[in-house]
């Protein structure tokens, strides 16, 4: 089980950068800089963000033990 929390966290923050990194253009071409200022706007923002880091984190995890690469 340390195995997984030892790759999963790294795993986690690397996707989640190159998702903000990936998504940054596209907020800042659509939005308006009063919009992103606006804490609901963040907060939807942020939420986004973190829900598809944590499903391509999981993806990722499923196919790594489904490939045999890790076991837990």
């Amino acid at each position: 089980m340390k195995t997984f929390w030892i790759i999963a966290i790294p795993l986690f923050i690397g996707i989640t950068f190159l998702v903000i990194k990936f998504f940054e253009g596209f907020m800042k071409k659509e939005t308006t800089e009063k919009t992103r200022k606006n804490w609901t706007s963040k907060m939807y923002y942020w939420h986004f963000i973190l829900m598809i880091s944590g499903a391509l984190t999981t993806l990722i995890i499923l196919l790594l033990k489904w490939g045999d690469v890790l076991t837990f």
